[in-house]
């Protein structure tokens, strides 16, 4: 039997409304080498977005190496795949990667390139367990629009797995070992983490009609779940809230067992969540309900609070003091308040609803951009517009 344990968009560094969370990764971390010294997976799989941003703090940047260096020396036969997603710089990931493979860790920054072509087996790891290679990982990062044109004119994220899993298969040959790659995209129909459909295009594969890989881990979507049709294909989910919009997402790793290179069982794993993200009053309310709410938590319970005020209530200029005073000699932490737009005859009539400042800020652009195009003309706006609406937003 060969054993995954499927990880995904860490997002180490994050903070929210500026508080630190250290504590909050830490517990992860903490979770995480209890569920391997547990189920003794043979590679642990981190399909992208290590980091928030592409310039990582120093205290961020050591955290995460001293990790890999810890779980190696605690599990020594632990094997490590870590692969780029578009919050994460490839030139820093790459800076330790020569250092991490002493640790039994292989960092797949960026696609390599020989004499301008792509260099498919430098994406293909050799997994071994007792000397033996027991399986063939693609580890394939963040794929950018110039890779997918060394494909071809017209190719996509379909086309190039296509390609290579035509060399993993030469690779395994007649082995009966499971071929497993990693991607950091958005399939298509996958619920995000405001509950919405993704939308088709550049923004949306359609994975259930991808080549055969035995699993793919895929990074990107916060939120756990299969891809289409296919039990194989999925996301690990975040291990930590990134916003209020994942207030109530529950949090998972996957574990994929494999039995020659058949997957026999599928598990999720999920993390307990040491500080809860609440929304209160549950309904907008005004300044008087609002005390009502803060005061009525207790004392000794961390929480992440935005306050939900009725739209036609202005907010105190001094909002942070007046809140945090209704929050005094509490653990609760006062982010933002709450607001959802209201619907106008637009929304009504087009079925939108409405999002907040972080469902806004988190937004795909090409989502948005698909989306108005898809509502005004009553048709997918094509392919090849897309993608060129983000090689432009790749070289801002």
């Amino acid at each position: 039997m060969f054993k995954i344990l499927h990880t995904s968009d860490w997002h180490m560094g994050k903070k929210l409304a500026g508080y630190d969370r250290s504590d909050e990764f830490e517990e992860f971390f903490a979770f995480l080498k209890n569920v391997i010294s547990q189920r003794k997976p043979d590679v642990l799989l981190i399909s992208g977005d290590v980091f928030d941003t592409g310039s990582p703090s120093n205290e961020t940047a050591k955290r995460y190496c001293s990790l890999m260096v810890e779980l190696h020396c605690e599990f020594p036969c632990l094997q490590i795949v870590v692969t780029s997603g578009n919050h994460d710089s490839p030139s820093f990931l790459d800076i330790n990667a020569k250092v991490l493979e002493y640790f039994s860790a292989v960092v797949s920054a960026s696609v390599e390139y020989v004499d301008g072509q792509i260099f498919w087996e430098g994406l293909i790891k050799e997994i071994k367990v007792s000397n033996q290679v027991a399986a063939i990982v693609c580890a394939v990062p963040y794929l950018r629009a110039g890779d997918l044109r060394r494909v071809g004119e017209d190719a996509g994220i379909k086309e190039f797995f296509e390609i290579l899993y035509q060399h993993a298969e030469k690779v395994r040959g007649n082995r009966n070992i499971p071929i497993i790659a990693t991607g950091h995209f958005t399939s298509l129909g996958v619920t995000t983490s405001d509950g919405t459909a993704a939308v088709g295009g550049m923004s949306g594969v359609d994975t259930d009609s991808f080549p055969p890989f035995d699993y793919i881990g895929l990074g990107h979507i916060h939120k756990a779940q299969r891809c289409g049709t296919r039990e194989n294909i999925r996301y690990s989910g975040s291990p930590v809230a990134y916003s209020f919009a994942e207030k109530a997402i529950i949090k998972s790793v996957t574990e994929v067992c494999f039995d020659g290179k058949d997957v026999f069982n599928i598990e999720i794993v999920d993390i307990p969540q040491t500080v809860e993200l609440l929304i209160i009053p549950p309904e907008p309310g005004d300044m008087f309900e609002v005390e009502f709410a803060c005061k009525s938590l207790p004392d000794d319970k961390d929480f992440f609070v935005e306050v939900n005020i009725k739209p036609e209530f202005k907010t105190p200029e001094n909002k942070s003091r007046v809140i945090n005073e209704f929050l005094a000699g509490k653990k609760a932490r006062f982010c933002n308040w709450h607001f959802v737009k209201q619907k106008n005859f637009d929304d009504i009539y087009y079925g939108h609803q409405g999002v907040d400042a972080h469902e806004f800020k988190n937004a795909n652009p090409l989502d948005i951009i698909s989306q108005i195009y898809k509502r005004n003309y009553s048709k997918d706006l094509e392919p090849k517009y897309l993608k060129m609406l983000n090689e432009i937003l790749e070289q801002k």
